[in-house]
């Protein structure tokens, strides 16, 4: 648990810190700054909404689906198993991290800043009918711990459990 919670504040730290970094350093809505061309990009921008901007000027409602995230993802984190459950307990500290990051955003501004942007994105976006997106760690730690979950949950728990059935047909010697 102890190792969960140390993962979740530094991690928030990173989002706060890059954001606080990219409001102070970089002016709103401003030309991107290539860092590496192509690739990445950092330009600051504020997120009224939620992803793509959907949903936007809806704060009561990121206020309760925030609760009740926070609320699920704790009683996950009871479960956390960092020498027996490393992805899973990875996946669960990451999801409160970057749920608590956006919703310090919203709570302090009322909007979420974002400003990560991943130009060779942008083909396979617009083909889906989503424009360019801007982003920020916490998000980036959502999108790691929705995927370190499923693996856990398809791949990694199915052996886990194949090795507990394995265990228990197999005769202790005394």
């Amino acid at each position: 648990m102890l190792i969960g919670l140390i993962i979740i504040i530094l991690s928030i730290s990173i989002d706060q810190i890059t954001k606080i970094l990219a409001r102070t350093l970089l002016p709103l809505n401003g030309p991107d700054v290539v860092w590496i061309p192509g690739l990445f990009e950092v330009s600051y921008h504020q997120n009224p909404g939620m992803s793509f901007g959907a949903l936007e000027g809806q704060q009561l409602l990121f206020m309760i689906a925030t609760i009740i995230a926070l609320g699920l993802f704790g009683y996950l984190f009871k479960d956390s198993d960092y020498k027996n459950k490393k992805v899973y307990s990875l996946a669960i500290a990451f999801f409160i991290a970057g749920t608590l990051g956006n919703a310090i955003d919203r709570a302090l501004y009322g909007y979420v800043i974002d400003f990560m942007h991943f130009p060779f994105l942008d083909g396979l976006l617009n083909a889906i009918g989503l424009s360019n997106f801007y982003n920020n760690w916490a998000d980036m730690f959502l999108s790691a711990a929705i995927v370190l979950f499923a693996i856990d949950l398809f791949i990694l728990d199915e052996k886990r459990k194949k090795e507990l059935k394995k265990r228990e047909t197999t005769p202790q010697s005394e």
